[in-house]
Order: structure tokens, then C-alpha cells, then sequence
């Protein structure tokens, strides 16, 4: 039985726990195998052998904390400084949790809300840019035409139009002159009104 004794974990147990196991798993195996002969000891007896006992191996089985006290302060820092982190992991996880509540339940209407907001901007800002091409269309086909009537009419310097309206013009070069009027007839283009597009335009200004 004893070389069985050396495999149990006994570590942890109280000195009365011990001394009962040793007793009832041990001794008595003596004792039952003695066919019965002998008394059993006074109870109190027995107790104060047990605790003796448990005593004497609790000894043996329990490290000294004299000899090992550099490790164990190791030890409880080490334990201490875990602890440290976890709560402050703990404390970090309950940050995010309130800050993810504040985002879903405050930050993403207020998002919502300033989105739709933009939708109406966003639209603005298409009709400008339309607005925008087609007042660049109409200036390009201005520009078209005042090209085309300085080739047509000639852009001569005002010197030299007073030197030709004072000289005097045959009647052949009248007519042929009042042929290319009457070809060149000046047609307005078409523009836009800026009261289509901007209709509170008669309000006074901010």
C-alpha cells in the first residue's frame, strides 16, 4: 500500500482529511489482516494520533514558502500585473460597447439625416452644372457669330471707315454694296432668360 501512497496528490487537503485517509486506507489494512484480534483505541486517542500523522506528512508533502519566496513574489507580481491588464482590456470593451451605442443610437441618424440633406445639393448642384454647359454652349455660338460677321463686314480701323464714308461711291458699287446688306442680314440668336431658371431672382438680396 505505501508505494500507492506516493502517487496520490495530496497537496491541499486539510491535516484531518489526511490522517483519515492514511488511517482507513492504510493502517486498518493491518489490522483487518490480523483476523480481528485487538481493541480499537479510545476515540480522542485516535484523533490526536491522526492529526499527528496528518501533520507529519502535510510536512513532508508541503513546500517550504521560506525556501521558494523570491518565486512566489515573482509570481504574485506577475499574477498582479495580469490582472492589471484584464481589467484594463475589461474597462477598454466597455468603452467600445458604450461608444458603438452612442454611434447607432445618436451618430447614425444625425449621418441619416445629413445624407438626405445632401441629396437636395446634390441635385442643385447637377441643375448649376446644366446651367453652367448651357450658357458656355451659348456663349460658343456667340462667339461663332461675332467671328463670322468680322469676316463678312470686314473689321477695319475707324481711321479708315470716315476716309470711306467721306469719298464718294459710284452707283454700280452702291448696288453691289446694298446686294451684300441685303445678303447679310443680321438674325439675333436666341438666349436664354435667367428668369426660367432662376425665378426668385426679383427678391431683395441677403
Amino acid at each position: 500500500m505505501l508505494y500507492l501512497w506516493g502517487n496520490l496528490n495530496l497537496q491541499g487537503l486539510p491535516s484531518q482529511k489526511i490522517g483519515r485517509f492514511l488511517y482507513r486506507g492504510g493502517m486498518l489494512t493491518s489490522h483487518s489482516s490480523a483476523s480481528g484480534l485487538g481493541e480499537p483505541e479510545d476515540e480522542d486517542a485516535l484523533e490526536a494520533s491522526l492529526s499527528a500523522t496528518a501533520a507529519a506528512y502535510s510536512a513532508y508533502l508541503l513546500a517550504d514558502r521560506s525556501l521558494f519566496s523570491e518565486e512566489i513574489e515573482s509570481l504574485d507580481k506577475n499574477l498582479e500585473d495580469l490582472l492589471t491588464r484584464v481589467d484594463e482590456f475589461v474597462g477598454m470593451l466597455d468603452i467600445i460597447r458604450s461608444d458603438s451605442s452612442q454611434v447607432v443610437n445618436e451618430s447614425l441618424p444625425q449621418i441619416y439625416t445629413k445624407a438626405t440633406e445632401m441629396r437636395h445639393i446634390y441635385r442643385k448642384i447637377d441643375k448649376l452644372e446644366a446651367f453652367v454647359k448651357m450658357i458656355g454652349n451659348s456663349v460658343a455660338g456667340l462667339e461663332e457669330r461675332v467671328i463670322k460677321a468680322e469676316t463678312d463686314l470686314g473689321a477695319f480701323p475707324n481711321t479708315f471707315k470716315k476716309i470711306l464714308h467721306t469719298i464718294s461711291i459710284p452707283s454700280f458699287l452702291n448696288k453691289s454694296s446694298s446686294s451684300r446688306q441685303q445678303q447679310t442680314l443680321y438674325e439675333p440668336p436666341v438666349l436664354f432668360k435667367t428668369e426660367d431658371y432662376f425665378p426668385c431672382v426679383d427678391e431683395a438680396p441677403y
